[in-house]
């Protein structure tokens, strides 16, 4: 503990007020929202099944994460004495593993293994070291929160894409399935809102994918084969605006089914008696953050179909 507190202690005794930004930029591009929105552009616009691989690679880890989270319970450095940490508003839950690092891991080695390309690779290497460093930084995490964070994202990365490549191919959905299962027993024995929470994005997304596989399979593929070079012409331009209408639609109307859902788990406790509100807030979340992604998964790609906004 003693080595890990020096280099945090070093870190914020290099501290100014230029890093300060550059660190924050780092460790903000990591949380929901911009994870959010990129994984969408992907997903709606570019590339489907590589949106779907990166998907299901990052939920799986932020599933992994809270329960280690969870089963370790390790604490903070945050209130050590001489320790001034940073942007702690976001610093919630427990320590071990890094969140935010195990998250730029598993996003940009999502990332490297779909783009093989030579600069993603350098690119992905030094996101994914930077974001880490930032933990420190800003004095939220251990420095072995961080490095399992690194192995973590790296090592879970590989297997749920590996693992959503085959299900894909050979189309055993039931894998997918037995994956919530397990996931859902070691929920039982955790017993921790947080976790509930990821599992239901988990669940949200296994459900959505099977039923836009199966219904809807809404594709990206003609405008991959065309790649989009800004010169004017009419067919190039179509295809821009096809791309900002999907992006636009698509956050938008998921905007809205998010909103009118958290604002019905809202006002049910209003109408209907809720005997034990703690248990009714565990079921509400998890319903709500399902249905959420199984619409960002499975009924934003409908709208498009309704739209003819499909290739």
């Amino acid at each position: 503990m003693d080595l890990q507190l020096r280099i945090l202690m070093f870190l914020q005794s290099i501290r100014s007020p230029f890093l300060n930004i550059v660190f924050l930029i780092f460790t903000i591009s990591t949380e929901a929202p911009v994870i959010v929105l990129v994984s969408a552009l992907m997903y709606w616009c570019i590339n489907k099944k590589y949106g779907q691989r990166m998907l299901f690679s990052i939920i799986g880890n932020f599933v992994i994460n809270t329960g280690v989270k969870e089963f370790v319970k390790a604490i903070r450095p945050i209130g050590i004495p001489g320790l001034e940490s940073m942007r702690v508003s976001t610093a919630t839950g427990y320590s071990f593993p890094s969140g935010h690092t195990q998250t730029a891991t598993s996003f940009w080695t999502s990332i490297m293994i779909l783009a093989r390309k030579s600069w993603v690779y350098v690119l992905g290497i030094l996101m994914i070291v930077v974001v880490g460093v930032s933990r420190l930084y800003l004095g939220v995490h251990w420095p072995i929160d961080v490095a399992f964070g690194w192995i973590f994202g790296i090592l879970f990365s590989v297997v749920f894409i590996r693992l959503f490549d085959y299900v894909d191919k050979y189309k055993n959905y039931w894998i997918l399935v037995l994956l919530l299962i397990v996931f859902a027993i070691v929920g039982y024995f955790i017993n921790s809102e947080s976790y509930i929470e990821y599992f239901g994005i988990l669940t949200g997304f296994v459900i959505g994918y099977i039923v836009e596989d199966k219904f809807i399979n809404f594709s990206t593929d003609k405008r991959n084969r065309q790649a989009i070079n800004f010169s004017r012409n009419s067919k190039n331009e179509n295809r821009v605006s096809i791309i900002f209408k999907r992006f636009i639609i698509g956050i938008i109307s998921l905007g809205v089914v998010y909103m009118l859902l958290k604002s019905a788990a809202y006002l049910i406790p209003k109408y209907f008696e809720v005997k034990n509100f703690e248990i009714y807030s565990v079921i509400v979340n998890y319903i709500r953050y399902s249905l959420v992604v199984f619409y960002a998964v499975a009924g934003v790609p409908l709208l498009f179909k309704v739209l003819n906004l499909d290739d």
